[in-house]
C-alpha cells in the first residue's frame, strides 16, 4: 500500500521495490532452510523411533509369559495390541514433550540473552536472531514425531497380540 502511494506521488520516473522484493533470494533461501531443518528433525525422530521399536520388542519378549497368561484368562489380541501401542505412545510422547520443551526453552534463552555471536565479516548481523513460531513450525514437528511414534508401535504391538497362549507358556 505504501509503495502504491509513493508510486502515485512520485510518478513513473522511479522504480520502487519493497524490502521483500529486494531480498527475494534471501527469503527463498530461508524457506528452503526451514524445509531442510524439518526433514532433518523428522529423520532424527525416525532414528529415535527405532529405539522405541527395539524397546517394545524386548518388552514383548520379556513379557511373553504374562501375555500368555492374559490371553488364557480371556484378554483379546486387540486389548494386548492396545497395551503395547499405549506404552509406545507414552514413551514417544514423553520424549517428544521433553525434547520440545527443551528446544523451546533453549530458543527462549537464546532469544533473551543472545549468547551466540556471528562473525561480522560474513553476516550483516551481530547476533543470531531467534523467532519462536508455534504454528506451523513447532506444531508440525511435534505432529510428525507423534505420527512416527504411532507407526513405530504397530509392529511390536502386533507381534505381542499374535502370540498364542500355548507358545507363550510352553517353556515355563
Amino acid at each position: 500500500a505504501v509503495r502504491e502511494d509513493l508510486n502515485k506521488a512520485l510518478g513513473f520516473n522511479y522504480i520502487l521495490k519493497t524490502w521483500d522484493e529486494v531480498n527475494q533470494n534471501f527469503f527463498a533461501a530461508l524457506k528452503l532452510e526451514k524445509l531442510v531443518m524439518f526433514i532433518i528433525l523428522t529423520l532424527i525422530n525416525l532414528v529415535a523411533s527405532f529405539n522405541i521399536v527395539s524397546t517394545l520388542i524386548v518388552m514383548v519378549v520379556e513379557k511373553t509369559k504374562d501375555i500368555g497368561i492374559l490371553k488364557t484368562l480371556g484378554m483379546t489380541a486387540k486389548d494386548i495390541r492396545k497395551i503395547f501401542v499405549y506404552e509406545g505412545l507414552i514413551i514417544g510422547g514423553l520424549g517428544t514433550l521433553l525434547g520440545s520443551a527443551g528446544g523451546i526453552l533453549l530458543c527462549a534463552l537464546l532469544k533473551k540473552y543472545q549468547f551466540i555471536k556471528l562473525p561480522q565479516d560474513i553476516y550483516y548481523i551481530e547476533r543470531l536472531p531467534v523467532y519462536i513460531e508455534f504454528w506451523p513450525d513447532i506444531f508440525l514437528i511435534i505432529l510428525a514425531a507423534m505420527a512416527i511414534t504411532l507407526v513405530s508401535t504397530i509392529y511390536p504391538a502386533s507381534r505381542a497380540a499374535g502370540l498364542r497362549p500355548v507358545d507363550a507358556l510352553r517353556y515355563e
